[in-house]
C-alpha cells in the first residue's frame, strides 16, 4: 500500500478533527464579537475579555491591540489584517501578538493592460514602495540586478559623490526620498534614501555631464588640498617662531642668572687704547684697572 493511501478509519477521524476545529474557532469568533457588542462596540474592551491573547507588560511596546474577530488565519503562521482599502499595508501578526513584518500591496485589474508592469522585464510584480515613493515601476528581481540604477543612496553619499546641496535634497519636487527611522539610534534624525537613477540625472542637468561633475569633484578636491597644505605650512611656522622665542627666552634667563650675584672673572680685553679696560667672563662687566 502506498505511504499517501489513507484507510477508511484515518480519513473519517480527519474528517471529525476537522469540523471539531471549525466549531471552536466559530465559538471564539462569536465570543469575541458579542463581547464587543455588549461593551459598547469598543475593540479594547473586546480584547480584555479575550483569554487567548497574552498578557502586556509593563515596560514592552512591540504589541498591537487588534480584534479577533475581525482577522483571518493566513495558515502560514500569521494573523492578517484585514485592509481597509486596496492598495494599502497589511501588517501581519504572530501567534503571539508581536508584529512581524509590514506587506505592501497594489491593486490589481482585471485588465492586463491597465497593472503596472516593470520597465526592465515588463514583470507585474512591481515593488510598490518604488513605486509609491519614487513613482518607478521595477520589480524586486531587476531592482537587485541593475543597482546602478535602483540602488539606494543616503543624503552624506548624495552630497559627497554628486555635490548636490541641502535645498536641493529637501525639494521633494526634485528629488523625492524615502524617509526610514535611522537604524543607528531612534533619537537622531531620519534616514533619508535616494533613488540613484533621480540622481544622477539631476546632477546631469546640474553639471551638465558626468564629466563634468568628475572635474568639478576634483577641482573641489584641488582647492581643498590647498588650504589643508597652507593650513599646514601655517601651523609649521608658527611652530618655528614659538620654538625660536622659546630659546631666546631661554637664553635671555640663562643670562640673567648669571649677571644676578656671582664672582667676577676679569681678563684683558686687548685694547692697546685702554690697556686698563677688562671684561668679565660670565656677565661682560668692563672696568679699568690700574696696577700699581
Amino acid at each position: 500500500m502506498d505511504d499517501y493511501d489513507l484507510t477508511p478509519e484515518q480519513q473519517r477521524r480527519i474528517e471529525e478533527n476537522r469540523k471539531k476545529a471549525l466549531e471552536r474557532r466559530k465559538r471564539t469568533q462569536d465570543t469575541a464579537a458579542g463581547n464587543s457588542a455588549t461593551n459598547g462596540g469598543t475593540e479594547n474592551n473586546a480584547l480584555s475579555t479575550n483569554p487567548r491573547r497574552p498578557k502586556r507588560g509593563r515596560l514592552s511596546t512591540g504589541y498591537y491591540e487588534y480584534n479577533l474577530a475581525t482577522m483571518t488565519d493566513s495558515r502560514g503562521g500569521f494573523f492578517v489584517e484585514p485592509s481597509q482599502d486596496s492598495g494599502s499595508i497589511k501588517r501581519l501578526f504572530g501567534k503571539d501578538g508581536h508584529v512581524a513584518h509590514l506587506v505592501e500591496e497594489l491593486p490589481y485589474s482585471l485588465d492586463p493592460t491597465e497593472n503596472p508592469k516593470c520597465k526592465e522585464c515588463e514583470s507585474v510584480d512591481v515593488d510598490a514602495m518604488y513605486l509609491k515613493i519614487y513613482d518607478v515601476k521595477v520589480c524586486q528581481k531587476c531592482r537587485e540586478e541593475y543597482p546602478e540604477k535602483y540602488s539606494l543612496l543616503t543624503k552624506t553619499e548624495v552630497k559627497e559623490d554628486y555635490l548636490l546641496t541641502d535645498s536641493e535634497l529637501l525639494d521633494r519636487k526634485l528629488l523625492p526620498c524615502w524617509e526610514k527611522p535611522n537604524p543607528h539610534k531612534s533619537t537622531w534624525n531620519n534616514m533619508l534614501l535616494f533613488l540613484r537613477e533621480q540622481v544622477e540625472s539631476f546632477a546631469i542637468k546640474k553639471w551638465g555631464s558626468l564629466e563634468a561633475l568628475d572635474e568639478e569633484f576634483e577641482r573641489r578636491q584641488a582647492e581643498k588640498d590647498r588650504k589643508k597644505e597652507k593650513k599646514f605650512k601655517k601651523s609649521l611656522l608658527e611652530l618655528y617662531n614659538r620654538t625660536r622665542t622659546e630659546t631666546w627666552q631661554k637664553a635671555r634667563m640663562e643670562r640673567a642668572e648669571k649677571q644676578r650675584v656671582h664672582e667676577h672673572h676679569y681678563e684683558n680685553v686687548g685694547d692697546p687704547d685702554r690697556p686698563c679696560l677688562k671684561k668679565c667672563k660670565l656677565c661682560g662687566l668692563e672696568v679699568e684697572i690700574e696696577e700699581l
